[in-house]
């Protein structure tokens, strides 16, 4: 059983929402910050109601790092990159519904995105 499989599992509740079925559920890619160091990264897009999990160390045992990007339409390029614990706080106040092990981010704007780098 993969990772996608457990959490669809553990999220059957809410299935039926059109709003999550829609979501983009974003893999991960491992980067490497201005020391070496290796962190799984997580895309969050302009425009795109994204589901983020609430503690991915969970989910991911390669790694006990993890970086949300920031990525915009607007602009066509990445924005910039936020810890994950750091992104998490800001992502609460996009929130629009959430299970056990994740929380639904509406789509955000430009101005959206800036409010994680601004946190940063």
């Amino acid at each position: 059983m993969g990772i996608f499989d457990r959490r669809r599992e553990r999220d059957n509740e809410k299935m039926d929402s059109p709003l999550w079925q829609k979501a983009y559920i974003p893999s991960y890619s491992f980067i490497t910050d201005d020391h070496g160091s290796p962190s799984a990264a997580f895309g969050l897009s302009e425009g795109i109601a994204t589901r983020l999990l609430k503690k991915p160390r969970e989910f991911y045992e390669e790694t006990d790092r993890f970086t949300l990007i920031l990525i915009s339409a607007t602009e066509n390029k990445i924005l910039g990159y936020v810890p994950y614990e750091k992104a998490m706080k800001i992502a609460e106040k996009f929130q629009i519904d959430e299970t056990r092990d994740e929380i639904l981010i509406r789509p955000l704007s430009y101005t959206d995105l800036q409010e994680f780098l601004a946190a940063k």
